[in-house]
């Protein structure tokens, strides 16, 4: 190497270390391990965790699409270690899907109205539907911690809130900028929401991660690159996310930045999971199977 060309290098190696400490590390992240897995169900959607009664359920669909029966979807019970306890716990729903537990109830976005169950005589008490007496078509549902409860209409635009009783539209969005949204998720003083696709001057996009502040009802983005098509969202605990591409068939992980790295290839159909970091265990239904399975995972220390 000619002796200047040495000098060059040796001046600029310190700056290029600097730049470097400049960019975001990503850690490698732990493949998750099947723990177990457990059939008979009829197009399972959405998962959630009873930690007060050691217990999940499970939405199923049930018959769907063309010729599908009316009223034939319902709720399913399974205990702590995912033995099934009552296949169909609580019936009478349209196409069940996200789930949420607040208040003492469940609460499952169906295709016309938020079902409100209670969860002592597994029953339905409550279904809110939008104002104008039109179907809901409602998706995924959450519950921030002062128990208040969320849905999106994607006949709207519209995600609506179930405050104190008082089930009304929350937050009008423009899903030319946001793409219409599966997967929701109360995260601290805000609410995330995944798209599948996003409009484009190109076309279509991959869905991101659209935030809603709480507080204030105003939107942002997480990050600035395309995820996929987003179904279930949940915190890893260190500050990051894992997400479900149902269209993919993949479990990703996103981190803080919004940057995606995929942990598992899955099938089509992986829909809105489930994960509890104090067991490091994370629940998908496979929708298209029939199927919830359970997986062994932690995120990657920082």
């Amino acid at each position: 190497m000619h002796p200047t060309t040495c000098r060059t290098a040796s001046l600029l190696l310190p700056l290029l270390i600097a730049l470097a400490g400049m960019v975001p590390a990503h850690a490698a992240q732990p493949v998750p391990e099947l723990a177990w897995s457990v059939g008979g169900f009829a197009t399972p959607e959405s998962v959630v965790y009873d930690r007060d009664r050691d217990q999940f359920y499970v939405s199923n669909m049930a018959t769907r699409g063309e010729g599908a029966t009316p009223g034939d979807g319902f709720i399913s019970r399974l205990d702590g270690h995912g033995n099934i306890a009552e296949l169909k716990w609580v019936t009478g729903l349209q196409n069940p899907k996200g789930l949420a537990l607040a208040n003492g109830r469940l609460y499952a976005g169906d295709d016309d109205a938020l079902v409100e169950i209670d969860l002592d005589a597994a029953a339905i008490v409550a279904r809110h539907a939008p104002e104008d007496g039109g179907p809901g078509q409602f998706n995924d549902a959450t519950a921030d911690a002062d128990g208040n409860v969320y849905v999106f209409s994607r006949r709207l635009d519209t995600v609506y809130r179930l405050s104190g009783g008082t089930f009304a539209p929350w937050v009008k969005v423009d899903t030319h900028v946001t793409g219409k949204f599966n997967g929701l998720r109360a995260d601290g003083d805000r609410l995330l929401l995944g798209s599948w696709q996003v409009p484009g001057p190109d076309g279509e996009q991959l869905g991101h991660l659209t935030t809603i502040d709480l507080a204030d009802g105003s939107v942002g983005r997480i990050g600035s690159m395309p995820i996929g098509h987003i179904d279930g969202i949940e915190p890893d605990g260190r500050g990051g996310w894992t997400v479900t591409d149902w269209t993919h068939g993949a479990l990703l992980h996103v981190d803080a930045d919004g940057t995606p790295t995929r942990l598992l290839t899955l099938v089509k159909g992986s829909a809105d999971h489930v994960y509890l970091p104090d067991r490091q265990l994370l629940l998908i239904p496979f929708l298209l199977d029939d199927v919830l399975r359970a997986y062994r995972w932690a995120p990657a220390a920082d």
